[in-house]
């Protein structure tokens, strides 16, 4: 081999390798200055790491949705054993049962009389278009008497025909509410 021959193969160039694909599609590469391959991390870590936030929000979901029908579960219905008792024994924040007539009719709200007093009787929702009882029916409700008018929570019509109503709201804290302290605790005659 001449001097010529051994120089010419020491300038010959090798062509580089070509991508095999292109690196948008997050696929392997090989580079054009050298043998050594270097590979790229595909994008399916991004996408793991997606699928791994929706479904740790999912499960937030789903807890909280059977956390929340846990503690909102429906505990009425009519007590037939429970006896009624005239108006005029009412006492507060007690679970009674009443029969009298309707007297008069305001929206969501009626005024039960029987034959010692009458008691305004509270219908929440169910009764807002003011159809759920008529004026000189025979009714018997059932509910929780507090802060002077009846929480109904189911009503018997003279027909046998029961109409359950959602709950009342659970009452909260030690006093049930402000108070005559207020909201900020302090008592009325320091504001």
């Amino acid at each position: 081999m001449s001097d010529h021959d051994d120089h010419a193969s020491q300038n010959q160039t090798i062509p580089a390798a070509e991508p095999t694909a292109s690196p948008a599609d997050g696929a392997h590469t090989i580079p054009a200055n050298g043998p050594k391959a270097t590979l790229r991390r595909p994008r399916s870590r991004q996408a793991m790491l997606g699928i791994g936030a929706l479904g740790i929000l999912a499960l937030g979901f789903a807890g909280g949705a059977a956390a929340w029908s846990g503690s909102h579960w429906r505990e009425v219905s009519f007590d037939t054993a429970m006896t009624s008792i005239p108006i005029a024994q009412l006492t507060e924040a007690s679970s009674i049962g009443i029969t009298g007539q309707v007297a008069e009719i305001y929206g969501n709200k009626f005024v039960v009389a029987d034959a010692t007093s009458r008691a305004l009787v509270e219908t929440g929702r169910a009764g807002e278009s003011g159809e759920l009882v008529a004026a000189g029916e025979t009714v018997t409700v059932q509910g929780r008497f507090d802060d002077g008018f009846l929480h109904a929570a189911a009503i018997r019509h003279a027909d046998e025909r029961i109409d359950e109503l959602d709950p009342p709201p659970p009452r909260h804290g030690p006093g049930h509410g402000p108070g005559p302290a207020g909201p900020a605790g302090a008592p009325l005659e320091d504001r």
